[in-house]
């Protein structure tokens, strides 16, 4: 009847899905994410090709293949893109591209700050400098910090901008019931990058730490595991170096590190976790959480790692294949390995030599934090 068709179409199609599923991760897994992507389009998800694209570093194929069958584009993709249409003075498609961003408003608010047409800027944003400072006070006393810092930084009040940023993330940071949200960080955050932090000595640190701490935290959320090591570590030089009173220990850094790369680097998570309970002054709270973590860990070391080649970032193409003979190959400032695929050149001003990374960290480093991980305070902008 009617029903036994109905299952042998819902089973039909499930061996479908998981048949495109094996084949992209094959793809993915062998560094070719268009074919991989070809492979989700093939049975109509879009969605899944989309997604693939972007974590591959696609943003340009991603945003194309969303757009043309009418699917809200990565916001990731269009911060990258309106960036690199702004570096080439294309002030109208960086507009058009942030009009689809879901905190449009926000970002189109700044963007016609920073844009030199003010004719053009005021199909963006029609209030002036001055109202945006005459606003910072009425928004900071009721505690809309996101609006405070947003008005401070149209407004050119940099310094205020940066000093309400830090205490309204600090202050987030510390709420436990209920946990803060990386949506709620990234409200602060976003108009905090507009920030030249590079000139901005006495706020750098503060700002620098919060930007490399929700990065941490996302890249821990969305299983960008190879990003881990170096935000983690990005994040305890910046408290250092500038003496951040940062509201969280930098243990329960540590222990955040560990516990997102336990699944790929077990050993690496392993040597962390040792290091803290080997701490004398370790808070008392994350002792039992340390301990309870390391045997997880070891009991299941010689399990094989399911982790597929679909989830998180996905291999770039042509990121994993040598460029250059090994004796002039570059090496990373972010990993000390040597370089496989494109080369990014950091803007390192400053520095007595050239400094790199490569192109798939840098594009996987744009994704959460815009900020170099040299801690200059300048942005990074690899698209």
């Amino acid at each position: 009847g009617s029903g036994g068709c109905a299952v042998d179409e819902s089973a039909a199609r499930a061996k479908l899905d998981s048949v495109a599923s094996t084949l992209a991760a094959r793809y993915a897994e062998q560094g070719e994410p268009l074919l991989a992507a070809m492979c989700f389009l093939a049975i109509s998800q879009v969605q899944l090709a989309t997604s693939l694209l972007s974590r591959a570093h696609e943003a340009a194929l991603a945003y194309v293949v969303a757009t043309s069958i009418g699917q809200p584009a990565d916001p990731v993709d269009l911060k990258l893109l309106a960036q690199c249409a702004e570096r080439g003075l294309r002030w109208d498609i960086a507009g058009d591209l942030l009009r689809a961003h879901p905190s449009a408003n926000t970002h189109l608010q700044l963007l016609a700050a920073r844009c030199p047409d003010k004719t053009l800027a005021q199909s963006w944003a029609a209030w002036t400098p001055q109202q945006y400072q005459e606003a910072i006070a009425g928004n900071y006393a009721n505690g809309d910090f996101p609006a405070a810092v947003l008005s401070a930084v149209c407004a050119g009040d940099y310094a205020q901008a940066a000093q309400i940023g830090a205490y309204g993330l600090f202050a987030l940071f510390q709420r436990t019931d209920p946990a803060w949200t990386v949506e709620e960080a990234r409200a602060i955050m976003d108009p905090l990058e507009d920030l030249p932090l590079q000139d901005m000595d006495s706020d750098r640190g503060n700002i620098l730490a919060c930007a490399a701490y929700v990065g941490l935290v996302e890249a821990r959320n969305l299983d960008y595991s190879e990003l881990i090591v170096s935000l983690a570590q990005t994040l305890k030089s910046i408290v250092a170096h500038h003496q951040v009173q940062f509201p969280v220990s930098m243990a329960d850094v540590t222990f955040l590190e560990a516990t997102a790369i336990a699944r790929q680097q077990p050993s690496v998570a392993l040597q962390r976790l040792s290091e803290l309970l080997a701490m004398p002054d370790l808070p008392a709270h994350l002792r039992p959480s340390c301990e309870q973590q390391a045997q997880a860990i070891q009991a299941q070391m010689h399990v094989a790692d399911e982790h597929s080649a679909l989830q998180g970032l996905v291999k770039m193409a042509g990121g994993h294949l040598p460029s250059c003979h090994r004796r002039h190959a570059k090496k990373s400032v972010l990993t000390d390995q040597l370089i496989k695929g494109p080369a990014f050149e950091m803007d390192d001003r400053g520095f007595d030599r050239k400094t790199y990374i490569s192109l798939r960290e840098a594009l996987g480093w744009a994704r959460v934090n815009v900020f170099s991980p040299l801690n200059t305070g300048r942005k990074i902008c690899p698209v």
